[in-house]
């Protein structure tokens, strides 16, 4: 074998090798990013993505589901999270993309699913990320109850912040 010939090859394959060791570089850095998000993220976030046929691929985060997880049929603690997530996640497999809330006895969270496809477009799972909107939901309802109180009379929100001091959450 010429090695002049061989010599293109190798130099070749050698710088390949050091694309894919950079770009392994920037993964290793990209998902340490993602990991810092959500072990410091102040609101309960949690990300998941799994199968078509429902298998968890990956799952980070600290709220809405169990951390030990293998299946979407145990994803989810709560009954009621479960009931509303499973449904949700059928359409999400059959191509929508779903947002929903979902309300348990302490908390209130948002769900937005995204079919994942392939590069042929084929749908071969979901990703979901789901966050903790509680204090959302209890100021948009106190603002309701201003509004309602009031009628929309300027000044009488006074009177509704003296009401308030005595429900306080």
């Amino acid at each position: 074998m010429d090695k002049r010939k061989s010599r293109p090859g190798i130099a070749r394959l050698k710088s390949l090798v050091d694309e894919l060791n950079n770009r392994d570089d920037q993964l290793k850095k990209d998902f340490q990013l993602f990991e810092d998000f959500f072990h410091n993220f102040p609101i309960p976030v949690t990300m998941w993505s799994i199968t078509k046929d429902k298998t968890i691929v990956s799952q980070r985060g600290n709220g809405f589901a169990c951390q030990k997880a293998k299946s979407l049929e145990d994803l989810f603690l709560c009954p009621v999270i479960k009931e509303m997530s499973l449904v949700r996640h059928e359409l999400a497999l059959k191509g929508t993309k779903v947002d929903y809330f979902v309300k348990t006895a302490e908390k209130v969270y948002f769900a937005k699913l995204v079919p994942r496809k392939d590069e042929d477009n084929n749908i071969v799972g979901v990703s979901g990320i789901a966050w903790d909107v509680t204090s959302n939901a209890i100021m948009l309802s106190c603002m309701e109850n201003i509004h309602e109180t009031t009628s929309g009379r300027r000044g009488a929100y006074k009177d509704i912040h003296k009401q308030s001091e005595k429900a306080i959450i």
